[in-house]
């Protein structure tokens, strides 16, 4: 995997050879030729859910002659294992630095960067009706808890952080990826799910409870073009320039951590 990079910012295109080596080829009616081929295919990792989507929205509203195929999510580690089977992807983002080890050639040689970052909170039930009020309420046996399996980014900031303070949590439901876990406190079948930060927040259907505890405990994630596509490129940059940045943030996402 070539360098991972932590970084706010677009990076900054150098001419080549003394001529316009950065300037996409292009096309007759003018636009970029690159940009107006094949829809863009981005799969990122179901926290970035509505981030993302927002995000795409933005990009075309600027560039209004690059197309996007629907977004795809899910959990980290699923996303890997598509893209290792061949599933076409011209932008990967995961929730987690982890789940990068597994990715196969050509993937494990994109230059990924780190573009956000995102923490744990608990959610319950409107109203709260078990009076979770911090994580050591979740020990409880007659607290149900969802948490998001060990293999997904979520799962494992969730276990490092329960293990770190010593919680045992009775017989959780484990859910593939954090939608999953978040959804199970939406519809009242646990107590308590512990999610992102950036799921819970403006999320009318639950209440969140702030884990001082999690504040260690901080996922990074990384994004890169999987193509040669230079759409795919530009949204990278998009994603990690201030625009995106803003966007991110007010999703909840914290910036990228050096």
């Amino acid at each position: 995997m070539r360098g991972l990079r932590a970084t706010a910012a677009v990076l900054t295109c150098v001419a080549v050879m003394g001529s316009g080596g950065c300037s996409p080829r292009s096309s007759d009616d003018g636009a970029p030729a690159s940009l107006t081929d094949a829809p863009v295919r981005v799969l990122a990792a179901a926290s970035l859910t509505d981030a993302f989507q927002t995000m795409i929205d933005s990009f075309t509203a600027e560039h209004p002659e690059v197309e996007f195929a629907p977004l795809v999510t899910g959990g980290s580690q699923k996303l890997v294992q598509q893209v290792n089977e061949g599933a076409p992807a011209d932008v990967l983002a995961l929730a987690g630095e982890e789940n990068l080890k597994a990715l196969t050639a050509p993937a494990a040689d994109a230059d990924f960067r780190i573009f956000a970052t995102n923490t744990l909170v608990i959610v319950t039930p409107k109203g709260n009706p078990k009076h979770i009020s911090g994580l050591s309420d979740l020990a409880a046996d007659d607290v149900r808890v969802a948490v998001c399996v060990r293999q997904a980014p979520c799962g494992r900031a969730t276990g490092k952080l329960l293990d770190t303070y010593g919680i045992a949590v009775h017989r959780p439901t484990e859910e593939n990826n954090v939608r999953a876990t978040l959804a199970k406190a939406e519809i009242g079948e646990v107590d308590a799910a512990v999610v992102y930060r950036s799921d819970a927040l403006g999320n009318d259907a639950v209440d969140t409870v702030v884990v001082a505890e999690a504040a260690d405990i901080v996922n990074r994630y990384p994004i890169a073009a999987l193509s040669d596509s230079d759409a795919a490129e530009q949204f990278v940059d998009y994603v990690v320039s201030d625009k995106g940045q803003k966007i991110l943030a007010d999703k909840g996402l914290g910036g990228p951590v050096r």
